[in-house]
């Protein structure tokens, strides 16, 4: 039976299974695995019987183990230059960009240490800052895009298999997003988009409603583009769990604030894994847009001195309670329903992946930087 067992082929791309996924998007994702020449997919076969051996590029690859190194190392390298490019896009370009608009004769201003504010008229503040946070957030997303090759139906798939999944995501989010915000808000530099808002009273009402808009529903789309795009769903081949842990590690790190780490650290934790339950990219849009929802009205709130008014108990509240109703209630009913089991096999720890992953040379300098960046407002604080 054991020699049966040993002759076996072995197809690790051919044998994965996303959980909470449709059969096309199963098709597609091992198609994009195992196409020819795509250093970024674990894709590995071994037929003992015809000692035929085969990984997903040029070099051999005498087990799966090395074969999962191979993609990880290369993933590694790829997602480190990417947020390298999102701190250089946030901490240097915009002040050569600054600079640059001054010397032409636009009304602008920076700070060059600390926090970033932006000075000046509020038009040119408004656009210059919406600019900065597409801008650091598209080059990476089009340099991992371009890179991947994934199919838009795997990279962002949209059908949600457990709609009350869903609706219980919703309510723990709205939960989540009062418990952190109602403590974090005023200590938050996540939040000068906010605080521009605010600033600028003198602003035409139409501008102000169109950054509001743009800062709440637009940067949150991108920013989940970036992380739960087509980054997550190349890592899940490794596993849902390093995916999970990868991505929201990731998002911590781009954080310049202790309070906005612990914050995003949480949502993006919780994001991923409902993701995950639900099968839908646009679980993770939804959840973010409703938080950022949550942290403009708490901002609010606070700059205009109404807390534990009968605003606050009416918009941040009383939705939280009836959240807090429809978790129990959803989790009662869904009970024995879920689909939790992971069938696939792991060649490696999620030790060593994680440690493969982290070790490659851009990764390791994005981890550096980002640590220095901690420190130093940490001590600017």
């Amino acid at each position: 039976m054991q020699e049966a067992t040993d002759e076996k082929l072995l197809d690790v791309a051919e044998e994965f299974t996303a959980l909470n996924q449709t059969d096309s998007y199963q098709t597609a994702y091992r198609h994009w695995r195992k196409r020819e020449k795509n250093p970024y997919a674990f894709s590995f076969i071994k037929n003992p019987k015809e000692s035929a051996f085969s990984e997903n590029q040029a070099v051999v690859s005498s087990t799966p183990a090395q074969a999962e190194q191979s993609a990880l190392r290369n993933l590694g390298i790829l997602f480190g230059t990417a947020f390298l490019c999102y701190l250089l896009i946030e901490n240097l370009l915009d002040k050569i960009l600054v600079q640059a608009a001054r010397m032409i004769g636009v009304q602008i201003e920076t700070m060059y240490w600390g926090e970033t504010h932006y000075y000046g008229d509020d038009l040119t503040v408004f656009l210059f800052s919406a600019a900065l946070q597409i801008l650091k957030l598209l080059i990476p997303i089009l340099m991992i895009g371009l890179a991947l090759q994934m199919p838009i139906w795997i990279a962002v798939p949209l059908p949600v298999k457990h709609t009350r999944q869903m609706l219980n995501s919703i309510s723990l989010m709205m939960l989540l997003s009062v418990g952190l915000g109602s403590s974090m808000t005023s200590r938050s530099s996540e939040l000068e988009k906010y605080r521009i808002i605010s600033d600028a009273v003198g602003a035409d009402d139409h501008w102000l409603i169109l950054y509001i808009v743009f800062t709440v529903f637009i940067v949150p789309l991108f920013w989940e583009l970036l992380f739960h795009g087509a980054m997550f769903q190349s890592l899940r081949q490794f596993g849902d769990t390093f995916a999970v842990i990868a991505v929201t590690s990731m998002a911590t790190l781009l954080t310049h604030n202790l309070q906005d780490a612990v914050r995003l650290g949480l949502v993006t934790l919780s994001i991923s894994f409902f993701m995950v339950r639900t099968g839908s990219f646009l679980t993770a849009v939804i959840l973010r847009i409703i938080h950022e929802i949550y942290m403009f009205a708490l901002f609010q709130i606070e700059n205009y001195e109404m807390l534990f008014t009968l605003r606050w108990w009416i918009v941040i509240l009383f939705p939280c309670l009836i959240g807090l109703l429809t978790i129990i209630v959803l989790t009662i009913s869904e009970k024995g329903n879920e689909e939790n089991v992971n069938p696939n096999k792991d060649y490696l720890s999620l030790a060593d992946q994680f440690m493969i992953f982290s070790t490659t040379l851009p990764m390791l300098v994005t981890i550096i930087v980002c640590i220095l960046l901690f420190v130093m407002t940490a001590m600017l604080a």
